[in-house]
């Protein structure tokens, strides 16, 4: 079971992007923290921080579905997905800037790891998220994220 340091402090910059106002980190000892380090992701005891002044967009949630799950339902969970998903597209850009070629299977396995997290905080979060709300955000970062972790500007 894990943990969450804290609720959310952000500030809302329109249109989609909050600024955390103070750290938000999330603990579990269940976390493949191997996984993680092949992209360089540092989870010291087992904790995965979002550092003052991360910028996030919550849950990429397209809104005519905010009636079934909006970005704040899931929020905490997907903030630390967010962070996780960013360090995925740095790592791939820094690698294909030195190396030219990137080993899809550490990121494949850093981005299993990351949906694992999302799982997991998700599950752990209070108050409660519904489970049918958990497992389909779960199974569309699964399905869909693939595309979030492709390097992009500002990264």
């Amino acid at each position: 079971m894990g943990k969450f340091n804290n609720k959310i402090s952000a500030e809302f910059h329109p249109p989609k992007k909050w600024i955390l106002e103070r750290a938000l980190s999330y603990q579990n000892d269940d976390i493949d923290t191997k996984a993680l380090e092949g992209v360089g992701i540092k989870c010291p005891s087992n904790r995965i921080t979002c550092k003052k002044g991360f910028k996030t967009d919550l849950a990429s949630t397209p809104k005519i579905l905010w009636n079934i799950i909006a970005p704040w339902d899931i929020a905490r969970a997907a903030i630390i997905h967010d962070l996780l998903y960013l360090r995925i597209r740095q790592y791939r850009r820094k690698v294909s800037k030195s190396l030219g070629q990137e080993n899809t299977e550490i990121i494949d396995k850093a981005k299993k790891a990351s949906d694992s997290v999302f799982l997991m905080a998700m599950k752990d979060s209070s108050p409660s998220i519904p489970s049918w709300k958990i497992y389909l955000a779960y199974h569309a970062v699964v399905a869909f994220g693939r595309w979030s972790i492709i390097p992009r500007e500002g990264d």
